[in-house]
């Protein structure tokens, strides 16, 4: 021990082995990554993810809200890309085309596919192993769904 290091404050060390305890805590992590993917987290984003989730039967009698602060916690730790990675292989098999359709809905709201969506949605396509044809055909889909969409700014 040197003779300063009892008046230097170390730095905290973060844990960064993250894993969803659920497959609920893994799809809203890959949907937050996904509405965090431009750096802003907007009320009405989280109001449309709780929309979402709300009219999923998979999503009965689960309160999303701790899985939220835990999804949300964990990517200020290992970011986006670190938090699909961890949480896509939690995800069931049989629900993985319904994700990455609502991660595309979320990224295309606004009608826009800005590089750091596409990065996201490509990283979401591939670690879920989403077909291409399939990733093409949800993206002009939603695309033209959300073509000239009002943009709600809080």
């Amino acid at each position: 021990m040197g003779l300063f290091d009892q008046f230097i404050k170390k730095p905290e060390i973060k844990d960064i082995n993250y894993k969803p305890l659920s497959d609920f805590e893994a799809w809203i992590g890959i949907l937050y990554a996904c509405m965090s993917s431009d750096g802003v987290v907007s009320d009405v984003e989280i109001d449309s993810l709780s929309r979402m989730i709300v009219h999923k039967q998979k999503f009965s009698g689960i309160d999303i809200a701790p899985l939220y602060d835990t999804v949300a916690e964990a990517k200020l730790k290992i970011g986006g890309i670190g938090l699909i990675e961890a949480c896509s292989e939690f995800v069931n098999e049989s629900d993985k085309d319904t994700l990455f359709s609502m991660a595309i809905e979320i990224v295309l709201a606004d009608g826009i596919l800005d590089i750091d969506e596409q990065k996201v949605i490509e990283l979401i396509a591939d670690r879920m192993k989403i077909d291409t044809e399939l990733v093409e055909k949800i993206i002009q889909v939603m695309l033209i769904r959300n073509r000239g969409n009002v943009i709600i700014v809080d």
